[in-house]
């Protein structure tokens, strides 16, 4: 573990983050951050290159948003005693205001320091609970698909006798649908368990058919203050795996009645987590008959651009609102939804990306993800007057990366955020846009 430090007075006010550095969007917290007046501590993990990117920010100066981080630490995110000490060791030098986890890996390590410094959160069984596949499906088994933890040595002699099929698999200690795919018979399970690793614990689930949505949520001591749905896109119906191909919010493919019905059973959920204070995100389908079955739930923000579809949607920044609630403040709450926000992730063929073409009349040239910059990719935000809009044109893999089938969210190669004031003039923007961009994938 290194962890970097630099002379400041005692005591001065500060914000904990944990993770989330390499997220495309989670630079907006550092500003809100700047906004009150807080020094920002950051602890994120190795890979995520922490330290040459805040020297770079330093380099840079202000306003380079990594320019305003008073201290980092790497420790990888395994160790909750390493990064708790970490962390308490900032508390002895900063009055560490909030915690605020934008990572999945740092959920156990956030609920476990907001509750030693007494910050607000989303308690520890919601924290607990929400880290693991398992305990999710027995804490929350009223609304869950029946499913079995199997573990390396019986995993053969499980999967000869699960017997509800079609049926999904996922390996409990993987992010972001890493190795959840979808198998239709005994012999298909049979066969796939050579794609895991020996050691990997797996989750045999039935397969709950329906439409995929997710809900965003803010509550402040158990009380909510904001819920929106999400509607999905991903890849099941053309492969086994269940790769997120699209975000639309608000949900433009639901009845009153399914939403409200959705609403509540999220409602329900939290109330089963005694979910206290923060941002949860839950994942659910609906089946033909109406009955919301939860895939999973989470105690962070969620993926992909989400939060940024919030923000289109409804002019509100829910990453103001998250480290807020997690300063103790009275945040109030986002006004509806007065546009519709999308995301949409480009299908390839595998094979080598060679280019991706944008035509002049998509009006905004494509700009490559850089890991090593920390930037706003929507350059303009969203008023009730506007237009259906082009907000971001992102590239994911340079050119020259080998590009394999769509398996899980780390494959995807290219990706935009449009908006519109009503669904239809959502639909034919994201139409324009696709037809005037292409991935040259040579074969």
């Amino acid at each position: 573990m290194t962890v970097h430090s630099y002379p400041t007075p005692s005591h001065r006010s500060a914000v904990i983050l944990l993770g989330g550095l390499v997220a495309t969007w989670n630079h907006r917290f550092l500003h809100a951050a700047a906004r009150r007046g807080l020094e920002v501590l950051l602890l994120d993990g190795p890979a995520s290159g922490i330290d040459a990117r805040h020297e770079r920010g330093l380099r840079s100066g202000p306003p380079h948003p990594l320019a305003r981080i008073a201290g980092h630490a790497v420790h990888a995110a395994d160790d909750s005693a390493g990064v708790l000490e970490a962390c308490l060791a900032w508390a002895r030098d900063f009055d560490v205001r909030g915690v605020c986890c934008l990572r999945e890996e740092y959920v156990d390590s956030a609920g476990l320091l907001t509750d030693l410094l007494g910050l607000p959160s989303p308690g520890l069984r919601a924290s607990r609970v929400c880290r693991n596949k398992y305990l999710q499906r027995r804490y929350l088994g009223l609304w869950s698909p029946a499913s079995e933890l199997v573990g390396p040595r019986d995993r053969l002699a499980r999967a000869r006798t699960w017997n509800r099929f079609p049926a999904v698999v996922k390996p409990v200690g993987r992010l972001a649908s890493s190795g959840v795919r979808l198998v239709l018979t005994g012999g298909e399970l049979l066969a796939c368990l050579d794609d895991y690793s020996p050691t990997e614990v797996l989750q045999f689930e039935e397969r709950i058919v329906g439409p995929e949505f997710s809900v965003e949520s803010l509550s402040r001591d158990g009380v909510a203050l904001y819920a929106e749905v999400t509607e999905k896109r991903t890849t099941e119906g053309d492969s086994p795996y269940f790769v997120e191909l699209g975000h639309t919010t608000p949900a433009v493919h639901l009845s009153e009645a399914s939403r409200a019905s959705l609403l509540a059973t999220h409602a329900a959920v939290l109330e089963r987590l005694q979910f206290g204070t923060g941002i949860a995100h839950g994942e659910y389908r609906i089946t033909g008959g109406g009955r919301v079955v939860l895939t999973e739930v989470a105690v962070r923000p969620p993926g992909d651009s989400i939060m940024a579809l919030h923000w289109l949607a409804t002019g509100f920044a829910l990453e103001d609102a998250v480290l807020g609630l997690a300063l103790g403040e009275d945040v109030a709450p986002p006004a509806s939804a007065r546009r519709y926000a999308r995301q949409v992730y480009l299908a390839h063929h595998p094979g080598v990306l060679t280019a991706v073409e944008v035509d002049a009349s998509v009006g905004m040239d494509l700009t490559w993800f850089d890991i090593a910059e920390v930037r706003d990719q929507i350059v303009s935000g969203s008023a009730d007057a506007d237009p259906p809009s082009l907000r971001c044109l992102l590239g994911l893999k340079p050119v020259g990366t080998p590009l394999g089938p769509l398996r899980e969210s780390a494959d995807r190669a290219a990706m935009f955020v449009v908006d519109a004031p009503t669904p239809d003039e959502l639909d034919a923007i994201e139409d324009s846009v696709r037809r005037g961009t292409r991935l040259r994938v040579m074969t």
